[in-house]
């Protein structure tokens, strides 16, 4: 895959529109009852940026940004301000052999939770702690950004949780090559819709 490790700027973020999309195949039988079978297990993400207006120096900035992923052909990072940040997410239960993790955010429901894998957590941001009774101890750990993994320095002991908090980005390309843009009589800089597809790791 062809990444550039670098963030959309985030005054482009707060004008994204975020769509999580399941694929499933639905089925009607002869009875009129209908089959319901899932494409896959994971929801895809995507971003609609759209009703951007920008004044000079943030559409330079853009404006360059664009030219340098040369449209879809380079992966980048995105920050979804609406959901990008984890508090106290419980990762795994202790077997007392396993010392490497996968980053994941469980969306909690009552009847079955969704989880979803990590794969770009924030450098910096990663805090990993295990829970000893009722309490959360801090544990030093080797973070590998490139792909979301927790590293211990021993197993994770039996029986008992490993948590983290950490704030993340998702993987994305533009859906397209080009870039449709207009000035106003006001200064600022108008762009067309522009969407953004994710890119699984």
């Amino acid at each position: 895959m062809s990444f550039h490790n670098v963030r959309l700027p985030e005054f482009m973020a707060v004008f994204a529109v975020g769509v999580v999309e399941f694929s499933t195949s639905c089925v009607q039988t002869a009875s009129g009852r209908e089959l319901r079978n899932p494409d896959r297990l994971n929801a895809n993400h995507k971003y609609l940026l759209k009703n951007c207006r920008l004044n000079t120096a943030q559409f330079t900035c853009f404006n360059n940004f664009f030219r340098a992923r040369c449209g879809q052909n380079h992966a980048f990072r995105f920050r979804d301000m609406a959901d990008y940040q984890v508090t106290e997410q419980v990762i795994a239960t202790g077997d007392g052999i396993t010392q490497e993790f996968c980053l994941y955010k469980s969306y909690d429901d009552v009847i079955k939770s969704y989880r979803r894998r990590i794969a770009k957590p924030v450098e910096g941001s990663v805090t990993v702690y295990i829970k000893e009774a009722d309490n959360l101890i801090e544990t030093k750990a080797d973070i590998n950004h490139e792909h979301g993994i927790i590293n211990l320095i021993t197993p994770l002991p039996v029986g008992q949780l490993l948590l983290a908090d950490f704030a993340f980005d998702n993987i994305v390309r533009f859906s397209g090559d080009r870039l449709e843009y207009s000035y106003s009589n006001d200064g600022s800089i108008e762009l067309a819709p522009l969407e953004l597809l994710e890119v699984i790791n």
